[in-house]
């Protein structure tokens, strides 16, 4: 019993590699790249935030990035997509905890958990206009349309999650490589980079002092280089780069 067990798992790895060939085949190979690297904009990110008590939740966040790209390029997208929605939830956590120190020590104490109708609720949630205000008055116009999208590639990431009976269609039933669902992945994932980015610009960059701001510039401008807050804030000139 205990070799058809090791045998049957040796099976899965086999086919798990499989997929990560098919995964990083052709232009796969830059979609994944260009996934990947956040992984080092996050933890550049920890790393100029240094020893501020939020850390330990935005590191967390940097783990569920990583395991959900480790996710899609072996094949199990659910998990994927459930990593990728825990990824934002986390990402958007430390944020709001970063002002709200009694519920972040609740939280690294086991007595709370994360609320995402409250992280993204329109007056009172990171990207209300009123909360970005209080950090970077330049971007909080920009607020609302990164509220809406991140509401959404939640809902979307949460149906995976639930198991919304689209779902057990679309991924495959045996471990195989799927295009569609890498394909659904990547896009989601885009904007989940996109959002996390800017609540991590609006609530620290203005603070930031030039050097912490010169070090951040290259990931910043790769995601958010469009916003005319982030660029006045970076110093960049005024042109919004298109694409």
């Amino acid at each position: 019993m205990s070799n058809a067990c090791n045998d049957h798992y040796k099976q899965l790895h086999a086919e798990s590699g499989s997929v990560l060939v098919e995964s990083f085949a052709g232009s796969r190979a830059e979609a994944m790249a260009k996934s990947h690297a956040f992984i080092g904009d996050l933890g550049l990110w920890i790393v100029e935030l240094g020893k501020r008590p939020e850390i330990p939740v935005l590191q967390a966040a940097h783990r569920e990035y990583q395991f959900a790209l480790l996710a899609l390029s072996t094949g199990h997208y659910r998990a994927a997509f459930s990593a990728l929605r825990l990824t934002l939830e986390l990402g958007f956590a430390a944020v709001q905890w970063s002002a709200n120190e009694r519920e972040l020590r609740e939280w690294l104490r086991g007595q709370r958990d994360t609320n995402w109708l409250s992280l993204i609720d329109a007056e009172k949630g990171i990207l209300s206009k009123q909360f970005i205000h209080l950090f970077s008055e330049g971007l909080a116009d920009e607020a609302a349309q990164y509220r809406s999208a991140a509401s959404a590639v939640y809902r979307e990431c949460s149906e995976y999650v639930h198991g919304n009976a689209h779902t057990h269609h679309s991924i495959p039933e045996q471990l195989r490589f799927d295009d569609a669902s890498f394909e659904a992945w990547q896009k989601k994932a885009s904007v989940v980079r996109l959002t996390i980015s800017y609540t991590l610009a609006a609530r620290y960059l203005f603070d930031f002092d030039a050097a912490k701001r010169s070090r951040l510039e290259n990931a910043l401008m790769d995601q958010l280089g469009h916003s005319v807050g982030v660029r006045a804030l970076l110093g960049a000139p005024s042109e919004v780069i298109n694409g």
